[in-house]
């Protein structure tokens, strides 16, 4: 038994090591220039209101969490989708880069209206932001130090006291 669950934890270090070279690797984008705020600001829809956090980020697609690390004889965890995090005063918006045209694109937009629960959920020094929708489905969101490697745990938390003002169960 000790050997079949010291394997599940090789295997989970080998994940973890991948998926931290796969974000670090992927194009999320300027985010360190000093053209980012207003690239990011370019794409937001007027509707969506003021931009209230912003930075680089991962989407969780599907997931609530760390569930799935927790229970890793179970699942396998889900590498994250790299990019821009963004949230306004109508919504939170997960934003890609396009290499080619210059832009960044939303791919992910969840109003709040179609929200109904946030919760913070950590595992070590790690936040995300889980978002339970109305169809009862979750997605997963952290923000990141810009290089995308290190979970930036302050600025999770301060999206989290935004969004449970905006998020009525």
């Amino acid at each position: 038994m000790l050997a079949v669950i010291g394997g599940m934890m090789r295997r989970f270090s080998i994940l973890l090591v991948l998926a931290l070279l796969f974000v670090g690797c992927a194009a999320i984008g300027p985010v360190s220039s000093p053209e980012f705020p207003s690239l990011v600001a370019k794409t937001i829809p007027k509707e969506d209101g003021e931009i209230r956090l912003f930075g680089s980020g991962n989407w969780y697609p599907n997931v609530r969490g760390f569930t799935a690390i927790r229970s890793i004889l179970l699942a396998t965890p889900v590498p994250p989708t790299p990019g821009a995090l963004v949230i306004t005063d109508e919504a939170l918006i997960f934003l890609q880069w396009d290499e080619e045209a210059k832009i960044f694109d939303v791919i992910k937009r969840l109003p709040y209206s179609e929200l109904v629960a946030v919760s913070l959920d950590s595992y070590g020094l790690n936040r995300r932001i889980v978002l339970r929708k109305k169809d009862l489905s979750y997605d997963s969101f952290d923000f990141t130090q810009a290089s995308g490697n290190l979970v930036d745990a302050t600025k999770v938390e301060q999206a989290i006291e935004f969004l449970r003002g905006r998020i009525k169960p």
